[in-house]
């Protein structure tokens, strides 16, 4: 399959239209459950279900059409490479509202046409009405029993969040993103972040356990000695403050591209090619050609894919 290009195509198909260890990285999204009708029409999946992924009755028939997207994932990503996965929760209701995601769906927000009722069968998945339904967990759990190996649990807090009407339980204004790896041995290319102010006094004093003086390991990974300061910074921890991006574009899950180019630069060697099989409105392509990688993408939608191409072009242009 030709680098490069973003494939009018569902991620399972496409997917397995790639050879065996071929990607290096894979960062991407998926559709979260029971939240939006995209308008792509049915598929039929190997369990003999028939239609999007996202929108199962069940909880647990949404996690295992993910793995199986992600079992195909694991074939074509090399054996050095390195898979991101950020996926939000949601709440169990006997009825969902979903918004068909339509090109002027900001516009048309106030017609019904825009609206679909699905029933979820709430004694097939047995989650009781308003609880969190633990998909992310529940995902990371099924990927480490297939083989996954899950090095971090990322959160991404989003400052600016979508303002919440509930008031029975506080404003959720974070995401996981996973990191695995196919092997124990693969690529990482290690990412810094400046030291807070109360790390200096640290370095500078040294730490006494019961009155005696104690040496800190140093960050060069010498075993003994007195802490140094990395000129780089501290190794980057697991919490990452991203905002979102305003956009014109009409696509409602596009997700900022700094939450992209972390895992790119760690995930990816330079001149290495990075998958996304849910690229939505390109995000992970354009910081992909940015950070000079190669990127393949995956989008069903013929609206989206046009959205990706158009910002595509619009790099070039810049360029």
């Amino acid at each position: 399959m030709q680098p490069n290009i973003i494939h009018n195509i569902d991620a399972l198909s496409g997917l397995r239209l790639l050879p065996d260890e071929s990607v290096d990285c894979i960062v991407t999204s998926p559709p979260y459950w029971q939240m939006r009708d995209y308008g792509i029409g049915s598929i039929v999946w190997p369990d003999g279900w028939s239609g999007q992924l996202g929108l199962e009755p069940t909880r647990d028939e949404f996690i295992a059409h993910l793995c199986m997207i992600f079992d195909e994932c694991r074939r074509a990503l090399k054996s050095s490479g390195t898979l991101w996965v950020n996926l939000g929760d949601s709440y169990s209701k006997p009825y969902k509202y979903n918004r068909r995601q339509d090109p002027k769906w900001s516009e048309n927000s106030k017609n019904n046409d825009c609206l679909i009722d699905i029933k979820v069968d709430t004694k097939r998945h047995r989650i009781p009405s308003k609880s969190l339904c633990n998909i992310p967990n529940k995902f990371a759990n099924e990927m480490i029993l297939r083989g996954w190996v899950l090095r971090n649990e990322i959160i991404w807090h989003k400052p600016a969040c979508i303002p919440s009407s509930v008031r029975d339980r506080f404003t959720v204004d974070f995401e996981k993103v996973f990191f695995f790896t196919k092997s124990q041995r693969y690529h990482f290319g290690q990412q810094f972040e400046p030291y807070t102010a109360s790390s200096f006094g640290r370095y500078k004093n040294p730490v006494t356990l019961n009155g005696k003086s104690k040496e800190y390991r140093r960050i060069s990974g010498k075993p003994h000695g007195r802490l140094e300061m990395n000129p780089h910074g501290r190794n980057m921890r697991c919490v990452w403050r991203v905002p979102y991006e305003p956009s014109h574009e009409a696509h409602y899950a596009m997700y900022p591209s700094r939450l992209v180019e972390t895992p790119i630069k760690a995930g990816c060697p330079e001149g290495g090619l990075v998958l996304d099989p849910f690229i939505g409105s390109g995000t992970t392509a354009v910081v992909a050609r940015r950070l000079g990688r190669h990127y393949i993408g995956f989008e069903p939608n013929s609206e989206y894919a046009a959205i990706c191409e158009k910002r595509l072009k619009q790099q070039t242009l810049s360029l």
